[in-house]
């Protein structure tokens, strides 16, 4: 983090936002807890030479991944380097909402240790400091400080940890579980149920949904963890699938203000140490399947 001859390293987001902020003669972040007298706050003007420099970094072990890219939030206010050359957003390609420009990275980057560069000059209220987001087909392994990116790994069920210990510490989407199960004979007075083992040791998400045959049949969310599929099974081999659901928890954090669950609030997110702690320590959700779904037949 740099604002004039000033520098900060190894700083947490949310510091160095208070840091620009600060240097630039306000209070804090302005979008943050502030209250402005008519529009004192947003139509403020900073001097030509104002500005700061962010600097982002990553280390690739062994191989560059594909679809390497970063998320970057408002990047059209920014001049952008990775490696030091310029790199831009891809028109009409974005994260999470528009406001979040994807920059793709394949070409630039390189195995090792890698830096993603954001300058701002001249320096403008809607100028908040963000986390910015590597996306691409990779895995991370833990490290002293955060993480490494390492080549993708398969998950599993056996041991059963979640995404989370696998190599997916942030993701925030779904995994999907499947088996095969032959029927010889459809009989009318027979109902088929698929039965999730018992959740949060044997399966843990937001919710699961099921689908046979390639058709959604639903969600279980509580006990006793079955839904009725009777009338999407066939004759023959049937596809069932378990999707387990993740949230934004893992995403988007708090990460560092302890095992926070169920809630979450502005200061939890403003908490970390002052040195990036190890991978291990960053509080994320164990969500998966543990166990083997199975389907039940039951005779009226």
């Amino acid at each position: 983090m740099k604002v004039g001859d000033e520098e900060r390293k190894d700083i947490y987001t949310w510091a160095a936002n208070r840091f620009v902020f600060q240097k630039h003669g306000m209070g804090g972040n302005t979008w943050d807890s502030q209250v402005q007298f008519k529009d004192n706050l947003i139509t403020k003007k900073f001097l030509d030479n104002s500005g700061f420099e962010a600097t982002y970094h990553f280390t690739l072990q062994e191989s560059i991944p594909n679809n390497l890219a970063i998320v970057i939030e408002r990047p059209d206010l920014y001049k952008i380097y990775c490696n030091d050359k310029e790199v831009n957003a891809i028109p009409n390609a974005w994260r999470f909402d528009k406001s979040f420009g994807k920059i793709d990275l394949s070409k630039v980057a390189k195995v090792g240790e890698n830096n993603v560069k954001i300058v701002a000059q001249p320096m403008t209220i809607e100028h908040e400091l963000e986390p910015a987001y590597l996306l691409g087909d990779f895995s991370l392994q833990n490290a002293d400080k955060g993480f490494i990116v390492v080549p993708p790994q398969a998950l599993s069920m056996n041991p059963p940890e979640g995404w989370n210990r696998q190599g997916t510490p942030f993701y925030a989407g779904k995994v999907e579980y499947s088996q095969t199960f032959p029927i010889e004979k459809i009989d009318s007075a027979q109902k088929y149920f698929v039965q999730l083992p018992p959740s949060p040791n044997g399966w843990y998400g937001s919710t699961a949904q099921v689908a046979v045959n390639g058709q959604s049949s639903g969600f279980v969310i509580f006990a006793p963890y079955q839904i009725d599929v009777t009338k999407f099974i066939k004759e023959g081999k049937n596809e069932i699938a378990v999707i387990i659901l993740g949230t934004p928890k893992n995403l988007l954090g708090p990460h560092h203000a302890g095992k926070i669950r169920g809630s979450a609030w502005s200061d939890a997110f403003r908490r970390a140490p002052e040195r990036q702690p190890s991978g291990a320590s960053y509080d994320t959700i164990g969500y998966g399947l543990f166990e083997p779904f199975r389907l039940l037949l039951f005779t009226e």
